[in-house]
């Protein structure tokens, strides 16, 4: 009888579902709530809830309450590790043009997020330096619930991670020096540095992480003088790094007395609950420059922060001279948004990024179906999605002409084989439909279906010669991203056999291996 109980609520749960009562990303009522409206007893609802959560129907966030997720009914598109390392082409500054045409989909799409409450005067009046510090200590504050210790006097406040990194990359390394990145990971990290004439060697990350013997000989082998290393939820992969990694790269920096960037933007969109550990919470040695910082597509709605290490002497003139410094009003909606019990602080936003992720994977596979399949995701700014087939030029050109602030592109982001194949989708977006109504006319059209094409370019007799610049200018970057596009098809051609037997040999599943859960307690 006590069983028939539990399945009741599982049965409840299952008929809403199917009513479309409830759906992926909306909050599950209360235990209380759902025991008062079934008529059944408190410890029944608990463990009926403790049953859809080990079917990965819903999931508990502390504070907050349970969740529905999304239950693929597709296999999980399966991220493998680079087996080689990728010595990425110095093509100038076309990557970078390309990847910034894209910046609307590494953000926040929200307009309202990190926007000041109460209108200032002189808003647009930067402070001189590193910002107050009143402001340093709370972000100083946050950073303590990653791990980092520091101290305020030596965090760098500014309006744009980027601009950081990119004084950070001129400081440290020259011209013709090479750089080793983790990928996938945000475009820009990439593009940046080609743009800067820096020789980027790619290292492949996949489930469980990077083939770290293969890191060791790359610095072995090669005269590495910078690593860059994405942090939790690199883009677009939305990994958890084991603590193991991570004390295994400690060990490696120790070593090797590189200077490391480690970029991490994406801490506090974690979809489950609890502190992170980052490279950084382990530096001992301060080898580490860290930047952070929450980004939203709003203008002057952006900060970053940074904890140049060691570096600091070495920094803090490229940072004073590139004038980053935040006006008095994004300084106090930083610290209104550091607040965990803010109506813009950032655990609320990342329950409603979280809550929006999962309606948006839950629209596509409805629209798409088996023509599309997800990797694995616990967190960030976008995820990582698979198509059963790349798009064909005409179609890839008419989505980035429209879609631009949803999608970027996979040989933006991986230097891999299969790039094509793939597509990061901000999750952040208000309404997707559009994206996937296009998506499914495009793919049809490509299967050789008579399809009528979503988007149709049209051009007003009353254009402006504004407008016609603008257009002028979007059709310049689709033209470059095709070309970056055909230069991985060509390189791709010539792909080794060994890596083909890879794809062919891969299982549907990712590879899990049970050890890995002792060893992360053992390092816990």
């Amino acid at each position: 009888m006590a069983d028939f109980l539990y399945k009741g609520v599982v049965d409840w749960f299952l008929d809403q579902m199917s009513q479309e009562a409830i759906v992926p990303g909306d909050k599950m009522p209360s235990l209380r709530a759902l025991s008062k409206q079934l008529g059944l007893s408190l410890n029944t609802v608990i463990h009926g809830y403790e049953l859809l959560s080990e079917d990965s129907w819903i999931e508990s966030r502390p504070k907050s309450g349970y969740f529905v997720c999304h239950r693929s009914d597709t296999k999980p598109a399966l991220l493998l590790a680079g087996e080689a390392l990728r010595e990425l082409a110095n093509d100038g500054t076309k990557p970078a043009w390309s990847c910034l045409a894209h910046r609307a989909a590494l953000v926040d799409q929200s307009d309202a997020f990190l926007s000041p409450a109460v209108r200032q005067e002189e808003v647009h009046l930067p402070v001189l330096g590193k910002g107050h510090l009143a402001i340093r200590e709370a972000v100083n504050e946050y950073l303590k619930g990653l791990g980092i210790k520091a101290h305020a006097s030596h965090l760098w406040l500014g309006h744009s991670p980027l601009a950081m990194f990119t004084q950070t990359v001129q400081t440290l390394t020259q011209r013709g020096d090479s750089v080793l990145v983790l990928t996938p990971c945000d475009p820009r990290i990439t593009t940046t540095l080609q743009s800067l004439g820096r020789q980027v060697i790619a290292l492949t990350a996949g489930e469980r992480g990077v083939d770290l013997d293969l890191a060791i000989r790359c610095l072995r082998d090669n005269p590495i003088r910078l690593i860059v290393l994405p942090g939790q939820f690199s883009f677009p992969a939305g990994q958890l790094i084991s603590n193991l990694s991570l004390r295994r790269w400690l060990a490696i920096i120790e070593e090797t007395k590189l200077p490391v960037i480690e970029w991490d933007l994406c801490s506090h969109l974690a979809y489950r609950a609890g502190s992170l550990m980052t490279y950084k919470s382990l530096d001992s040695s301060d080898h580490i420059v860290y930047i952070g910082g929450v980004e939203s597509k709003g203008v002057d709605r952006s900060a970053s922060w940074c904890l140049p290490g060691r570096h600091q002497a070495l920094l803090e003139g490229a940072f004073l001279g590139a004038d980053m410094a935040l006006s008095d009003a994004q300084q106090v909606a930083l610290s209104d948004a550091l607040q965990p019990n803010s109506k813009r602080s950032l655990t609320k936003r990342a329950r409603e990024v979280w809550a929006n992720s999962e309606r948006v994977k839950a629209h596509l596979e409805t629209r798409l179906g088996e023509q599309v399949s997800f990797a694995a995701s616990k967190g960030g700014m976008s995820f990582w999605m698979r198509l059963s087939k790349p798009l064909e030029v005409a179609s890839m050109t008419a989505l980035l002409a429209s879609f631009r602030n949803a999608i970027v592109p996979g040989a933006l982001v991986s230097h891999e084989a299969d790039a094509n194949h793939w597509l990061a989708v901000n999750v952040t977006l208000d309404d997707v439909e559009p994206l996937a109504k296009a998506l499914a006319e495009h793919l049809a059209v490509d299967e050789g279906k008579t399809v009528e094409t979503v988007i149709k370019p049209t051009v007003e007799s009353t254009e402006s010669a504004e407008e016609s610049e603008q257009a002028e200018e979007t059709a310049q970057v689709i033209e470059s991203d095709l070309q970056m596009f055909d230069v991985l098809e060509a390189n791709n051609v010539g792909a080794s056999d060994q890596e083909a037997k890879k794809t062919r040999n891969a299982t549907t599943e990712p590879l899990y291996n049970p050890m890995l859960d002792l060893i992360n307690h053992d390092f816990g």
